[in-house]
């Protein structure tokens, strides 16, 4: 990938996690206040895989709001593609960062969103978050996990089987459009919804 390139591919994820954003907001039962690469987002949304010395993060992060869901805390993974392209990619890394996100600080990973404008594998669809899904897809990055020259039965033996079914039943695929982007509350109606609840906790 030539530099101009990269750039190009930087500029358009910056702006597909600052859309995920705002659409998230826009529900007024999300405050996704970490962001990346702003500079306070970044040590709460980057975590270190387990073998090889590398660290990934996820895109943003934050609160939810209100209802059942009010203080739970989650990630966030944008992909701003217009077509499937290379997701199924992603979201195989996404899956094993999810896992490896988990066991660091379980704590702190109620819920780990993947956000994209195009749907991927989608005769798979029913079985994408899914704990069998999830266990094939952190065999499929093992050496990150559990180190090179792991084999598929060695690593399948190591997996931490009840850390893959909680981090697939805290999953959510969100798939967004250019028109379903406009479709939310604006700004003003928001503020008063937050104005409501505010005064409701006094």
């Amino acid at each position: 990938m030539t530099r101009i390139e990269g750039e190009t591919a930087q500029a358009k994820g910056a702006d597909g996690a600052r859309r995920a954003k705002r659409w998230l907001e826009s529900t007024t039962r999300v405050n996704a206040q970490w962001v990346n690469p702003d500079p306070p987002a970044v040590a709460k949304l980057t975590f270190a895989w387990p073998h090889g010395g590398q660290n990934f993060s996820f895109d943003l992060g934050g609160l939810l709001k209100y209802g059942d869901l009010d203080g739970h805390l989650f990630f966030a993974e944008s992909k701003n593609y217009a077509a499937p392209s290379d997701l199924r990619e992603h979201y195989s890394k996404f899956l094993a960062q999810c896992y490896v996100a988990y066991l660091d600080k379980p704590a702190y990973c109620d819920h780990f969103m993947w956000i994209a404008w195009s749907p991927h594998d989608i005769t798979k669809w029913p079985t994408l978050t899914t704990a069998d899904y999830v266990k094939k897809h952190v065999v499929l990055h093992r050496a990150r996990v559990f180190g090179d020259g792991v084999s598929e039965v060695d690593a399948e033996a190591l997996i931490d089987e009840e850390a893959v079914s909680a981090v697939a039943s805290r999953l959510w695929l969100i798939i967004l459009s250019e028109k379903q982007e406009t479709l939310v509350i604006s700004k003003e109606h928001r503020g008063v919804i937050d104005q409501y609840e505010a005064v409701k906790g006094d």
